[in-house]
């Protein structure tokens, strides 16, 4: 079991950003706004959304990692899972913006359906958590969480101090919620009304 704190991690990554979109950002800006409001309402978090994609591959079409690609970079092989899921995506192409786009938003609404938490917040940490990590992962460390007295329900200062991952998985994944909710998401709060944490 291995328990991490992460003063450094919160010190460097809660500072707010009052940067300007990124002007790549502005070519995928309606679209976003319109499948997420299709695919999460009318009160849809656009700027969380955006800043996942911020997150992933700085509005890059073309980003490649070692194990992802594509605006919000899926796997092929999640790519191919989330087609079973959603046969309305079709034939997947991690490299068009407007199917990688589709994909994340009902990507995080299947992963919202599968968590509980506390509230909003804490919801929105745990989904992702399970994006950028897997949902079983999320739900190891909500048992490891458990087991040490914390709540299970409440991902920040409890369930993201325990897992058994590799550390540098762990910081990943730990940062990744973080940045996305308290760093990147101000960049884009005038393109939607509803702002999380």
């Amino acid at each position: 079991m291995k328990i991490f704190i992460f003063f450094l991690l919160i010190s460097c990554s809660l500072q707010n950003s009052h940067a300007k979109e990124p002007l790549e950002s502005l070519k995928y800006k309606r679209d976003l706004i319109r499948y997420s409001r299709v695919t999460w309402g009318m009160n849809a978090p656009i700027a969380l959304f955006a800043s996942q994609i911020h997150q992933e591959s700085s509005w890059n079409y073309l980003a490649k990692s070692q194990y992802a690609s594509g605006l919000s970079q899926f796997t092929w092989k999640t790519a191919e899972w989330i087609i079973d899921i959603y046969p309305e995506l079709e034939k997947a192409n991690v490299f068009n913006p407007i199917w990688s786009i589709r994909a994340m938003l009902l990507y995080n609404q299947w992963l919202d359906a599968r968590i509980s938490s506390a509230d909003q917040c804490e919801q929105w940490a745990m989904v992702l958590s399970s994006y950028n990590g897997g949902l079983n992962w999320l739900k190891k460390d909500k048992l490891l969480s458990k087991a040490n007295g914390a709540n299970p329900s409440i991902w920040w200062n409890n369930v993201e101090l325990y897992s058994s991952r590799a550390n540098w998985a762990m910081l990943e994944n730990r940062d990744y919620p973080r940045k996305i909710i308290f760093q990147h998401q101000a960049i884009y709060e005038n393109w939607g009304n509803q702002y999380i944490c």
